[in-house]
């Protein structure tokens, strides 16, 4: 398993690459990717002993 700095190198990886993109569609999932990312390592930094696929993860709600 990889650790936290590994998880934010790849999120800092697929940021870079959204910026330079032409393709919404393309930027977006990249941008997905790289939050996805940091939440792996922020849930490895706060103890997470288990990293589960954000698909089978239950969807947060988000902020209004």
């Amino acid at each position: 398993m990889h650790d936290a700095q590994h998880y934010r190198s790849q999120a800092e990886v697929a940021r870079r690459l959204a910026d330079q993109v032409l393709n919404a569609e393309a930027e977006a999932s990249l941008l997905k990717l790289a939050q996805d990312m940091s939440d792996i390592a922020e849930d490895l930094e706060n103890g997470a002993i288990e990293i589960r696929h954000p698909e089978r993860m239950p969807q947060r709600q988000a902020a209004h």
